[in-house]
């Protein structure tokens, strides 16, 4: 009996505690609802608890709505940067312009500006090999002139810059349209770059 005695009123200790939880979560939750929303009156529990979830799902769907447009104005504002970019790039990119100026009787100089990368200055040191005894010096720049000495050419030298600027326009026809057997004694005949070469 002394037992049963006992174990009533903790029963209601923690029946009471329960309670005041609940009262607590539901105050915590019922002050999320904003009070133009709220009844003057005064709602039963069940109402308010609908209130609040109706509520918390509006603010979701805001929430999805606010970050697609977010996501939406994000991918904008990238395309139109990366087009002023681009735009930008078009506006200080250096022409194409090839000149060869006679320095001996035997040895001229060609001026290249507008080589982008040094793949297109080491192919234009190929193509001169063809054209000349020898290449004895190169210079490569991506914003000026990129200068090479070239010694004996084979063909008059305007023939040179017209040859020379269609292959750097148009680097894949030039190694389509080269002879394998010119591309393969490139590739291994190492005295092609025996010449000095400054950067």
């Amino acid at each position: 009996m002394s037992a049963l005695r006992l174990e009533k009123p903790e029963r209601k200790i923690i029946e009471k505690n329960r309670r005041n939880q609940m009262k607590f979560l539901f105050s915590r939750l019922f002050s999320l609802i904003p009070p133009h929303s709220t009844s003057k009156g005064g709602d039963q529990v069940a109402n308010q608890v609908d209130r609040a979830i109706n509520y918390i799902q509006t603010l979701k769907t805001n929430l999805e709505v606010n970050k697609n447009k977010k996501d939406r104005l994000l991918l904008l504002l990238s395309k139109k940067r990366s087009h002023e970019d681009t735009q930008m790039i078009n506006s200080v990119c250096i022409p194409l312009d090839i000149q060869i100026h006679d320095m001996t009787h035997d040895h001229d100089a060609v001026l290249v500006t507008g080589l982008k990368t040094y793949s297109t200055f080491c192919n234009v040191v190929q193509f001169l090999d063809q054209y000349c005894t020898e290449v004895t010096l190169a210079n490569f720049s991506n914003s000026g002139h990129s200068t090479f000495h070239i010694c004996q050419k084979k063909i008059d030298a305007d023939d040179i810059c017209k040859r020379l600027k269609d292959s750097v326009e148009n680097m894949k026809e030039f190694r389509d349209n080269t002879h394998a057997s010119f591309r393969n004694e490139v590739d291994f005949d190492l005295s092609v770059w025996d010449f000095d070469l400054q950067y």
